[in-house]
């Protein structure tokens, strides 16, 4: 069975199978998801769903795109392991995937004379059923995320800073919407880390408290890594490119992605160290793993020091 018609009929029905074995492990991992993590899963499901091509008709012009990948692409599905370990990474992907053709999907079926803008820079954001929406932003007043390297000093790029400040990836030719992206994206995989504890109790017995935490610990540190590039790109922006400062200042759509995606984040990174406290009394093992990757305290004396603070004035409140 190819994974195109295997994926249309796990996520179309989710089956309950009347066991599983580590043959299956993609209908266990779905199954899962379906109960603890659906937020998830309806990413996929609505990805899934979206055609394979897109097409925008306006009479005397029609503008198309296309999906990129299989909704479970990412999946490694050797073993229940692999599968619960490597959705994060699937979900964070297929949020790349989706919120880049979030647009294309609401105008098809929207009726209604608007059309995309070329030139525009266009970003979907995905949240949970219900909460998504996408935002456009004149590409005219974006810069490369590697102007930053001058502004960054060497004891601050973080693990993520070779692929996302000097790097060829979407912020470069996106900037401050690419890291945003990001930033998204990490999100989405955080947050189906966090659901799926259960999962973990379920699979690693009395060590599930340290599995757990070793697969999330990276994603969660990346809402201050995010954090502190984002904030750096506009504090540059401020200083370096004052109109650029002021039309994302002044853009009803970017501020909405920005401040919504933070604060989701953060309420998200709240939690897991709350949940990790609590469990830590319940676990049958003595927990003393860190919570965050070795990046964690340097980025935030840096978001603590007040350097943001009139960036954080302007966009998150």
């Amino acid at each position: 069975m190819s994974i195109p018609t295997r994926l249309l009929f796990l996520l179309g029905t989710l089956i309950a199978l009347p066991g599983y074995s580590q043959g299956n492990a993609t209908s266990w991992i779905l199954d899962r998801m379906q109960s603890h993590s659906p937020s998830s899963l309806q990413l996929l499901k609505s990805y899934d769903k979206l055609p394979s091509q897109l097409e925008i008709d306006r009479g005397e012009s029609v503008i198309s795109s296309s999906k990129s990948t299989d909704a479970l692409y990412f999946l490694e599905d050797r073993d229940y392991q692999s599968a619960l370990v490597s959705m994060s990474t699937n979900v964070h992907e297929i949020g790349h995937a989706y919120g880049g053709l979030i647009h294309f999907a609401e105008l098809m079926n929207c009726n209604c004379t608007k059309t995309i803008e070329i030139g525009d820079i266009q970003q979907g954001f995905y949240h949970a059923p219900g909460e998504e929406f996408w935002i456009e932003i004149e590409e005219g007043y974006i810069f490369p995320s590697n102007e930053l390297s001058e502004t960054i000093p060497y004891e601050l790029q973080t693990f993520r800073y070779d692929t996302y400040i000097e790097g060829n990836s979407s912020t470069q030719a996106h900037g401050v919407i690419g890291l945003l992206d990001e930033l998204n994206a990490y999100y989405l995989g955080s947050k189906y880390q966090y659901d799926m504890l259960p999962v973990y109790k379920e699979l690693f017995g009395s060590d599930y408290l340290n599995q757990w935490v070793k697969h999330s610990a990276s994603e969660m540190t990346a809402f201050f890594e995010f954090d502190f590039f984002i904030k750096e790109y506009l504090l540059f922006a401020k200083t370096q490119q004052p109109a650029t400062y002021t039309y994302l200042k002044n853009s009803p759509g970017f501020r909405k992605a920005y401040q919504t995606t933070h604060r989701k984040y953060s309420q998200l990174t709240k939690a897991y160290v709350a949940k990790i406290e609590a469990e830590k009394k319940l676990a049958e093992l003595n927990y003393d793993s860190p919570f965050w990757e070795e990046d964690y305290g340097r980025l935030m004396e840096r978001l603590e020091s007040g350097r943001f603070r009139s960036v954080e004035l302007d966009f998150l409140n």
